[in-house]
C-alpha cells in the first residue's frame, strides 16, 4: 500500500489552460498545457540507477517522482537517452560472442529450418564457444541500471540463440524428458543480474523493443524518425521494422501518460469544471489511441508475414505446454526449478497497453464462472502474469495507478451513477467521452487480432496446407496463450467496461429478476 498523502499530488493547470477549459469543448486547443517542471512525467531520470534490490532495499516508489518509475516526459516507458549499445571490460566477451553469431551479415540458421552442413558447422561452432566461455562476474556492473540492462539485453539474445540454433530432437524422444541446457556462462551471470533486475532470465518486450535502439543522428533528440534498431535475430528489414513498430507506439504514447496526468488531477478534485475537463481530456485520449491503432497496423509497410512467421518469431519462443523446459546449469535449483517454464517476449509486456488498461478500469481478471458479473483476483490472469516481465519501475508505476482510487476517472463516474440520480450535463459528456476512449481501445485490439491473424494464424494454417498430413495446431502466442481465443477476451473485456454496456448490463439484470 501507499501511504495515504502519496495517494494524490494536485499540480494546478495553467492560467492559459484555465481559460481554454472555460471555453465550448470544440474551442479548445489541440495541444496539451505544458506540464509544470516538477511533476513526475516533467523530471530527469537519473542516468544511474543503482538498485539494493538483491539487498532487499528497493527503490521508493511511495511519490510519483518519475526516477522512482522510470518514466520520461519525453519518451514515457523509452529511455530517453540511447541506451548502452556496447559493454566494456570483462563484460566485453559477452558483446563479442553475440557479435560472432550476428556479426557477419548472415546470422545462425534456426534449428527447426532445414539446414546445410555449413549452416550446421557453423550453429555447433558458435554453440560450442559459448560453452567454453569463462563464468564473467557482474559485480564491475552491479551498480549501473544501464550497464546491467545491456548485458540482460546481449546474455538472452546469446540464451535464444544457443536454444533455437539448436536441431530439433529426434521423432521418438519425449520433449517434457529432455529440457534445453544452459550452459553455465550464461545461466550464472544471467540469472544474478536478473535477480538485480527483478526480471526473470528470458528475452523480455524491454530487450526487443525498449533498450534496443540508438539513433540515426545522434545530434537530433529521440523521435519515431530518428530511431534505429540495433540487434535482430534473422537481421532483416522485416525484423527491425517489427521492433521499430512498437517502439513508435511507445513514444506516440507518451501524450496518453500526460493525459492519465491531468485527468486523475481533475478527478481528485472532481467539481463540475473537472468533469469538463476530463471530458476534454477523455476526448483526446480517444484520438492518441486511435493514432496507436493505424502505427500498429502500419507494421505491415514493412514487415512481410511469411519471414516474420518462418525467420523471426521462433527466435521468440520461451516454453510452451508439451515442450521442453529450460535447465539453467550451475544455478541454485530453487532458482532453476521457477525458470523452467518462461514465456517468451509479446506485446502483453508492454507497460503503456497496461497502463491505458489500469487507467481506464479495463478489467481482465478471471469471472467466478459463467454469468457471473464478478472478477476472482485469486489467479493472476495472463497480462498480470506479463507484468513481471517488465521493467521492475514500470510494475511499480502500474500498481501505484491501480492503488489511486481517489483519482480514478471511472470511479468519479460510477460513484455519480451509484447515487441514483439523473446525470449532470457534464457527467453526460465526461461519460460519453469515456466511452470514446475506451471504444477506441477496443478498436486498437480489434487491430491487433487482424495483425496476428495475418502474421501468425493464417502462416500457420498455410503451413498445414503444405504438409496435408499434419493436423492445423493450436496457434499459440509466444507468450504461451492461445492466441486469437486470448487477444478476442481482451477486447471483449474492453468493450464490456464502457459505461454504455455496464447500463445494458443492468437493465437486463433487472428484466430477467
Amino acid at each position: 500500500m501507499f501511504p495515504t498523502d502519496a495517494q494524490h499530488i494536485s499540480f494546478p493547470l495553467s492560467d492559459e489552460a484555465s481559460h481554454y477549459s472555460n471555453q465550448p469543448q470544440e474551442d479548445l486547443p489541440k495541444e496539451l498545457p505544458i506540464l509544470p517542471p516538477t511533476h513526475f512525467l516533467s523530471l530527469a531520470r537519473n542516468p544511474l540507477l543503482t538498485t539494493t534490490v538483491s539487498g532487499g532495499h528497493p527503490f521508493d516508489t511511495s511519490t510519483l517522482a518519475a526516477a522512482d518509475f522510470d518514466v520520461d516526459a519525453r519518451s514515457g516507458f523509452m529511455p530517453p537517452t540511447v541506451p548502452v549499445v556496447k559493454l566494456t571490460g570483462e563484460q566485453a566477451l559477452w558483446e563479442a560472442t553475440l557479435d560472432s553469431a550476428l556479426g557477419d551479415g548472415q546470422g545462425l540458421t534456426l534449428g527447426e529450418l532445414e539446414q546445410s552442413q555449413q549452416e550446421r558447422d557453423k550453429s555447433e561452432k558458435w554453440r560450442r564457444g559459448v560453452e567454453l566461455l569463462p563464468v564473467i562476474s557482474i559485480t564491475p556492473i552491479r551498480n549501473s541500471e544501464v550497464a546491467l540492462r545491456r548485458a540482460h539485453h546481449v546474455l538472452t539474445f546469446i540464451l535464444h540463440l544457443y536454444i533455437h540454433s539448436q536441431p530439433p530432437l529426434p521423432a521418438d524422444a519425449q520433449p517434457e524428458q529432455t529440457p534445453f541446457v544452459i550452459p553455465p556462462p550464461v545461466s550464472i551471470p544471467l540469472m544474478e543480474l536478473s535477480k538485480e533486475l527483478s526480471l526473470p532470465p528470458i528475452l523480455t518486450y524491454s530487450d526487443n523493443v525498449l533498450y534496443n535502439w540508438s539513433l540515426h543522428n545522434p545530434q537530433l533528440p529521440v523521435s519515431p524518425s530518428n530511431l534505429k534498431i540495433e540487434t535482430t535475430f534473422s537481421l532483416t528489414p522485416s525484423e527491425k521494422h517489427f521492433y521499430l513498430t512498437s517502439a513508435r507506439i511507445e513514444l506516440r504514447g507518451v501524450e496518453a501518460l500526460e493525459i492519465m496526468r491531468s485527468s486523475m488531477d481533475e478527478a481528485f478534485i472532481g467539481d463540475s469544471l473537472a468533469l469538463r475537463r476530463i471530458a476534454v481530456y477523455l476526448r483526446r485520449l480517444a484520438n492518441v489511441i486511435e493514432e496507436l491503432t493505424a502505427l500498429l497496423m502500419a507494421v505491415r509497410d514493412e514487415c512481410d508475414p511469411k519471414v516474420f512467421y518462418n525467420e523471426i518469431r521462433p527466435w521468440f519462443r520461451g516454453w510452451h505446454a508439451g515442450g521442453r523446459e529450460w535447465l539453467f546449469e550451475g544455478v541454485d535449483e530453487e532458482d532453476a526449478r521457477k525458470y523452467a517454464r518462461m514465456s517468451g517476449p509479446s506485446a502483453g509486456q508492454s507497460s503503456l497497453v497496461h497502463a491505458l488498461d489500469v487507467f481506464l478500469g479495463v478489467d481482465h481478471a478471471k469471472p467466478h464462472g459463467p454469468g457471473s458479473g464478478h472478477s476472482s483476483h485469486a489467479d493472476p490472469t495472463f497480462l498480470m502474469k506479463m507484468e513481471q516481465y517488465m521493467p521492475r519501475h514500470h510494475r511499480a508505476f502500474l500498481q501505484h495507478l491501480r492503488g489511486s482510487y481517489q483519482t480514478s476517472v471511472r470511479a468519479l463516474i460510477t460513484a455519480a451513477a451509484a447515487g441514483g440520480r439523473p446525470p449532470t450535463p457534464e457527467m453526460k459528456t465526461m461519460e460519453e467521452a469515456y466511452d470514446a476512449a475506451v471504444m477506441a481501445l477496443k478498436k486498437f485490439r480489434d487491430g491487433h487480432i487482424r495483425i496476428a491473424t495475418l502474421y501468425i494464424v493464417s502462416q500457420a494454417r498455410r503451413g498445414v496446407k503444405e504438409e496435408p498430413q499434419h493436423e492445423e495446431p493450436v496457434v499459440r502466442g509466444t507468450g504461451g496463450t492461445s492466441l486469437v481465443p486470448f487477444l478476442k477476451e481482451c477486447r471483449d473485456n474492453t468493450l464490456r467496461t464502457t459505461i454504455a454496456s455496464e447500463r445494458e448490463r443492468h437493465t437486463q439484470t433487472q428484466q430477467d429478476a
